[in-house]
């Protein structure tokens, strides 16, 4: 498949699945009808594991965790061919590569009870995000790097979405240090509210960084198979 249908897949996916699977609890009351962007009701695990969604869930996060490892092979592929530092590259690929595997641990074990499944649903979340994160950042910094010192300064539209992608990860780093203000100074029920809402938000930003890379290898032409690319 494509970089642009990959990353457009890894956009909408998890986009659709999550929200679906919301939806699906909500409609028959398995949880509270709400708008968990605004009122934080309900997590993205507790909308995905309290009705049969569950399964919609699971399928949907473990193909879209096989789709990260494609997009992140590449992400590499891309930066070699523009010639970025290699050890940037690599570094992003095993962070990408790892979120994505904890993301299959986080997934497979959602709706299990015990002790030690919930340990390892939360390692598996909290390694998918940040890890995943880090490897956006990466990634950002690489394109960043060579927009500076290619042709792409002159592209207009490159700029916007590589600004575009800036936001973003400062808008997902003042979330990760708005849950870890909120861990430290409020008391339930109002911690897992904000908690609540800031999973949302953090997810679906995460989420959206794919939608624009898509449009950057869009306007920059990035269209064959990433081994027939390297290898020029």
């Amino acid at each position: 498949m494509q970089p642009q249908r990959i990353a457009w897949c890894n956009f909408l996916l998890p986009m659709l699945v999550a929200h679906a699977a919301w939806l699906w609890s909500s409609l028959i009351g398995a949880i509270d009808g709400c708008l968990p962007y605004w009122d934080g009701c309900v997590s993205i695990s507790k909308a995905a594991r309290s009705s049969d969604a569950l399964y919609l869930f699971r399928a949907g996060m473990i193909i879209h965790a096989v789709l990260l490892l494609v997009f992140w092979l590449q992400a590499g592929a891309f930066l070699k061919l523009h010639h970025a530092a290699t050890s940037a590259g690599i570094t992003m690929q095993c962070l990408g590569a790892i979120g994505a595997l904890f993301l299959v641990l986080y997934a497979d074990f959602l709706g299990v009870d015990g002790r030690i499944y919930r340990l390892l649903r939360q390692y598996g979340v909290t390694i998918y995000f940040s890890f995943t994160v880090l490897a956006q950042m990466l990634l950002l910094r690489s394109l960043l790097t060579l927009s500076h010192s290619s042709e792409w300064r002159r592209m207009a539209s490159v700029q916007t979405w590589l600004r575009a992608k800036s936001w973003l990860c400062w808008w997902m780093l003042a979330l990760g240090l708005a849950s870890v203000a909120n861990s430290l100074l409020l008391q339930n029920p109002a911690k897992d509210r904000w908690e609540n809402v800031i999973e949302w938000f953090f997810a679906s930003s995460m989420t959206t960084y794919f939608a624009c890379t898509a449009m950057i290898w869009r306007r920059l032409g990035y269209r064959q198979h990433p081994q027939l690319d390297a290898s020029r």
